[in-house]
């Protein structure tokens, strides 16, 4: 492997391409700029093919084509760009076809770091309710290992992958660990003018054919639908990935992700220093969401949960709430707007939450 010293977006970019890929389709936006930058000048070196297109709906367009014959590609955003992608989100869920969207988080109305796209990555993704597979890197290094394989993932799901990192994180420069350059391999699952190619005789989930003479439009609609997402259902247990750091003997837990999670980590060492048992659970995958591991935090002792994000109004807080046993106090802190979260607030707003549990 090559080492180097990375800002987080041009690493996160260089990843991608040795991972092997066949088209960059993008349009700038900040934070996010860089990456398409670097793709510009570094896309030729796998012989790849660069385009910067007119428009984010557009560069979606494009990756839904690519998509669809079997060809690796993606993309890099912020909020406002996702936004305007969401129709070609939502067919190439439908139609089982993959690329990669780097989603570099920023402000709803400045172009400062936050995490304020969790709700439309793990809830929104489209109109039809169908969701794709959402990863989000808490260091540089993470988000190398993980964009490098995000394609393969992609592939072997069959559904679109949404890379989530923030400005910070973007911004950030660490020394990493470059993996060797693969070859790009073309999905098994293309879906050639036939619509027929090792699959069953529907052109696309998003306009099935009915299979017989009394079928309508709009039972076979259905019953591609419910198929789509019975083979979700699958490797929805299969695929979460989380981290836990001094959750051994945690009776109280902090829940964060991304760069706000690593900010965290100096917080834990702080409530330990002042005898506090406290450790911190960090989602990688947004989705599929750790569900179980949530609902576990009972059997395990744990006695208060504090959920952090860079995030007003919170929306990681309310997921974790959802499956945390109704018994467990659960509180949240967050900042918003480019002010990131502190370990020492963070801290105090632990203390409080203790101070509420021993009433």
């Amino acid at each position: 492997m090559a080492r180097a010293f990375m800002k987080g977006n041009e690493a996160v970019a260089e990843a991608v391409i040795r991972g092997g890929v066949d088209l960059f389709a993008g349009y700038p936006i900040t934070p996010s700029s860089e990456m398409l930058e670097y793709a510009s000048d570094h896309m030729s070196d796998i012989g790849a093919k660069f385009i910067q297109v007119e428009s984010e709906l557009a560069a979606s367009t494009m990756l839904s084509a690519a998509g669809l014959i079997g060809r690796r590609a993606f993309t890099t955003t912020a909020g406002p760009g996702l936004a305007l992608m969401t129709e070609n989100l939502s067919n190439m869920i439908l139609s089982r076809v993959t690329a990669l969207f780097i989603v570099v988080q920023r402000a709803a109305n400045n172009i400062t770091p936050e995490q304020a796209d969790y709700n439309y990555a793990t809830k929104g993704f489209g109109h039809n309710g169908q969701r794709g597979y959402v990863i989000a890197p808490s260091t540089v290094q993470e988000a190398v290992d993980l964009a490098y394989t995000a394609l393969d993932k992609g592939q072997e799901l069959e559904v679109p992958v949404l890379f989530m990192m923030d400005g910070m994180l973007g911004q950030m420069e660490e020394p990493v660990e470059l993996p060797p350059y693969k070859e790009s391999k073309r999905s098994a699952t293309v879906i050639p003018p036939t619509g027929c190619a090792g699959r069953q005789k529907i052109d696309s989930r998003s306009m099935p054919r009915p299979q017989s003479y009394t079928e309508t439009m709009e039972d076979a609609l259905e019953r591609a639908r419910n198929q789509l997402f019975q083979e979700n259902l699958r490797w929805v247990d299969e695929e979460v990935k989380y981290d836990e750091y001094m959750m051994d003997d945690a009776e109280y837990v902090i829940v964060s992700y991304g760069s706000s999670a690593r900010i965290m980590r100096d917080a834990v060492k702080l409530l330990r220093e002042k005898g506090v048992k406290v450790g911190l659970f960090r989602p990688i995958t947004l989705f599929p969401f750790p569900e179980k591991q949530i609902a576990g935090f009972k059997d395990r002792g744990v006695k208060g949960v504090l959920t952090v994000e860079m995030a007003i109004p919170p929306m990681l807080h309310y997921d974790v709430k959802m499956h945390l046993d109704r018994s467990i106090p659960c509180q949240f802190y967050n900042r918003c707007g480019g002010n990131t979260v502190d370990e020492y607030e963070a801290v105090e707003a632990m203390e409080k939450l203790i101070q509420e549990v021993q009433k």
